[in-house]
């Protein structure tokens, strides 16, 4: 059905303004954590920590099958569960189920939804679309990584087709809550969305680590994905050989080498082209020869990064969890501009423009100097401020939500309602004026998606209300006045914006209409009817 994936900046508004003004029932708070893959579930992690161990919270956790960006861009399908990832949760958490054993996230009755990732495509199954989601519960969001760069921050603007239906986004930054809280002014102020700086829970392992003396030193390398520069660009195919050499020449029993690709690295070059499938083996096969671990997602990323004393990196997320450990970082730039946390972190870390300065810093810290230690451990300080203890904060901010959502204050959007009134009067004449030809080819126009997901809409305001009935009125004259079957027939779909089909005083004809039509309908009113707890 193609409402489904439609997005209207002023559709999204309408279904949080009903989140909020519906009150809930006295019991627990119920919070779904809708996980994707266990490698970003640290974002996570920390808050579900804290509201399985609070007695007035119920924390659930619906695994969505596995399906990556490669798997995306192969065309794979999608429903198949990785064994590592689903033992991973089903053997360490209670309260797990399948999303496609649950089929519709209605039947657990949640408050909120945590959203793992906010890409769209990485969700294609019906009933995990954001738009879908916003109509059972407040959506939530932890980014899987901070966000790093001001191109990213950016990014988050422009994707309002996911953000637009948050009703929570806890940020990592200052400078990425201001940059949203500018994208959404009237629904911030309106108290529909809030964009919070309350730290980042996945940083707290981090800063309440304990400073340790490895017995053997370890130099870990991140190289990043994608050679794409606007995103943090990776300097794997210039360094992987260096890397290597450089290992060769200075590793031994006290000094160990290890690299830990992103995931999606090996599969997106071969994708690309940019290394054959047999290269790779070669590669992975070359690493092993010379005693380079290889890490390919076997440990956290809590504990990769805790055995690591140097780390030498790309642009990563990763990048701010290892500094906050208080150890030496060598970053190589790509060219893209980083957020003010960033920027405080090269403050305290060495910078690498190319592979000989990478050389040049690595064998300083392997000599043990390190003179950004005291600049780095003062910067440490502040972000330790800020961050222990995000998690009950959010869980916080969460259960005073809760506790307001029993006798919520009602919220009123005029310009909205407004447009949702102009927008079905408007349709009233085009399709009440339309011929024959409008009618068969009903569901290729291009205002259909709009048509579909304006069906379900009810408004609050007295006078539209009225005006609604006043056109449902006229339009239903002109139907009873019409001689021709298909002029009714366009007629019905008019009024059909107005009122659910059960209260129409017309038959619903049907037989006129194009293929599709008719089930898409339904699929409508049904997502309605359960919207309004009717089965």
């Amino acid at each position: 059905m193609q409402e489904k994936s439609y997005f209207n900046p002023y559709i999204a508004p309408y279904y949080l303004a009903k989140a909020h003004n519906r009150p809930h029932a006295e019991r627990k708070m119920r919070v779904v954590f809708l996980v994707q893959n266990d490698f970003i579930w640290d974002k996570q992690a920390p808050v579900y920590d804290v509201l399985a161990a609070d007695d007035e919270a119920e924390p659930i956790i619906v695994l969505l099958p596995s399906y990556s960006a490669t798997d995306l861009a192969a065309g794979k399908n999608v429903g198949e569960y990785e064994e590592r990832y689903w033992h991973f949760f089903h053997d360490h958490y209670p309260d797990v189920y399948d999303f496609t054993n649950v089929l519709d996230l209605r039947i657990l009755s949640p408050d909120y939804i945590f959203l793992g990732l906010p890409y769209e495509g990485l969700r294609p199954l019906d009933g995990t679309h954001t738009a879908q989601l916003a109509k059972i519960a407040k959506l939530c969001y932890i980014a899987y990584g901070t966000q790093g760069t001001k191109f990213f921050i950016h990014w988050e603007t422009a994707m309002q087709d996911f953000f637009s239906y948050l009703t929570f986004h806890f940020c990592d930054a200052a400078d990425e809550k201001a940059a949203l809280e500018s994208t959404y002014p009237s629904t911030v102020a309106a108290g529909l969305q809030h964009f919070e700086d309350l730290g980042y829970p996945s940083f707290e392992p981090y800063l309440r680590q304990q400073s340790e003396e490895h017995s053997v030193r370890k130099i870990l390398w991140m190289p990043r994905w994608t050679t794409d520069p606007m995103v943090g660009g990776s300097h794997f195919l210039d360094y992987k050989d260096r890397f290597v050499d450089f290992a060769v020449r200075h590793g031994g029993e006290q000094l160990k080498f290890a690299i830990r690709p992103h995931p999606f690295m090996f599969d997106n070059f071969i994708q690309r082209g940019d290394l054959t499938e047999r290269e790779v083996t070669s590669y992975k096969a070359r690493l092993k020869e010379c005693g380079i671990e290889l890490d390919d997602g076997g440990y956290t990323p809590f504990e990769a990064l805790s055995r690591a004393d140097i780390l030498l990196t790309d642009f990563s997320s990763l990048n701010m969890p290892f500094f906050l450990l208080e150890r030496p970082l060598v970053y190589c730039p790509n060219g893209a501009e980083l957020t003010d946390d960033y920027g405080k972190m090269i403050e305290g870390s060495y910078v690498a423009e190319h592979w000989a300065q990478a050389e040049e810093h690595l064998e300083q810290l392997i000599r043990g100097e390190d003179p950004a230690a005291d600049r780095r451990r003062a910067i440490v300080d502040a972000f330790r401020r800020k961050h222990l203890g995000a998690a009950k904060r959010i869980a916080d901010r969460l259960k005073k939500d809760y506790a307001d959502s029993l006798h919520p204050e009602n919220v009123y959007l005029p310009d909205v309602e407004r447009w949702i009134f102009d927008q079905k009067k408007a349709f009233v004449s085009l399709i009440g004026r339309g011929t024959e030809e409008l009618l068969q080819n009903f569901c290729t126009q291009e205002w259909y998606p709009l048509y579909l997901a304006l069906l379900p809409l009810r408004l609050q305001n007295e006078n539209l209300v009225w005006g609604e009935e006043q056109i449902l009125a006229k339009v239903q004259e002109m139907y009873e006045a019409a001689g021709e079957r298909e002029r009714r027939s366009r007629l019905v779909l008019a009024m059909l914006l107005f009122a659910d089909p059960l209260t129409l005083p017309v038959p619903v004809e049907t037989d006129l209409w194009p293929e599709g039509l008719y089930q898409n309908i339904c699929e409508v009113f049904r997502q309605y009817r359960l919207d309004l707890g009717v089965v």
